[in-house]
């Protein structure tokens, strides 16, 4: 009885117990994120890797081969077009071909005339002449009465000038009394003033038309280059610009010399370019329809 007693003591006991503990709230389960796979790369064969660089040597010969077939249609009418004519100064195309502005440090001094050469103009006073007289061995100026004729002598021509830089007329072959020109002078006898030329032998004229010779030219005031002033160098300064022809500036840019070595180097890149553009273009043709060819046997 006592036993019973006990064991009912000790369940009351323990169903207490249980209801004094509060049961714990369950953890809420988080869902788990399905991990992505990452999609298989397709694996380089030597179609798509050829393709790939068939694409990419396209687009980079592409504006390059458009350039050289757009300037070899220039280049191939330049004359019609008048490229040959145009001369073009810019500083920065004078220094990719090495040129720069250089004045002349001499030049021929006739009666207050000054005439001077540069690279591409001859410059009488602070007036460029129509017509380049290169290498010039002498300047007169002749004054008789009230007429005034500026000559300039080269090795086998004489030019008569105006003295206001007017190309008059040219003399050379037989219009000259020597067949090699060493030098010109001018010569006072009296009140006329004379040219004078030196050849073969020495002759005076007063016009540049009818010739004497003479035996004594000890008073011959021959023509020199002299050193320019300030002043003549401000003239000049202007016509001492280099240029070059477009024409000239357009076959350089086709070639590639324009740039140096680069340039050169990168037309070459260009032409292999264009070579496996081929090579590959045929290949893939090639590829493409033996493909073809064997689906449709299936």
């Amino acid at each position: 009885m006592n036993n019973q007693s006990a064991l009912r003591a000790d369940a009351e006991d323990s169903s207490a117990f249980d209801a004094s503990v509060k049961p714990r709230p369950k953890a809420a389960i988080k869902p788990v994120a399905p991990v992505k796979k990452k999609p298989a790369a397709p694996k380089r064969n030597t179609s798509l890797l050829l393709r790939q660089w068939h694409q990419r040597l396209g687009i980079f010969a592409f504006i390059f081969m458009g350039w050289l077939g757009f300037s070899g249609i220039l280049l191939n009418q330049s004359v019609s077009m008048g490229l040959d004519a145009i001369r073009v100064g810019s500083t920065t195309l004078m220094s990719l071909y090495g040129l720069h502005t250089e004045i002349p440090e001499n030049g021929y001094l006739s009666e207050g005339h000054w005439l001077v050469t540069t690279t591409e103009n001859t410059v009488l006073n602070d007036i460029a002449l129509d017509r380049h007289i290169p290498s010039p061995l002498g300047f007169v100026d002749i004054k008789n009465n009230s007429d005034e004729l500026l000559f300039v002598a080269t090795n086998d021509k004489l030019t008569l000038l105006a003295p206001d830089g007017a190309v008059i007329e040219e003399l050379s072959g037989y219009m000259l009394p020597v067949g090699h020109i060493r030098g010109i002078g001018s010569f006072q006898q009296q009140d006329t003033s004379f040219l004078a030329l030196q050849g073969e032998g020495t002759y005076i004229s007063a016009d540049g038309l009818g010739w004497q010779e003479i035996q004594d030219d000890g008073s011959i005031n021959w023509s020199t280059q002299s050193p320019l002033t300030e002043e003549a160098k401000q003239d000049v300064e202007p016509f001492a610009h280099p240029t070059v022809a477009l024409e000239q500036v357009l076959i350089d840019m086709h070639s590639g010399r324009l740039f140096g070595s680069f340039g050169s180097t990168l037309i070459n890149f260009v032409g292999a370019a264009a070579v496996l553009l081929s090579i590959t273009g045929i290949w893939m043709t090639w590829r493409t329809n033996r493909m073809r060819k064997s689906r449709q046997k299936k």
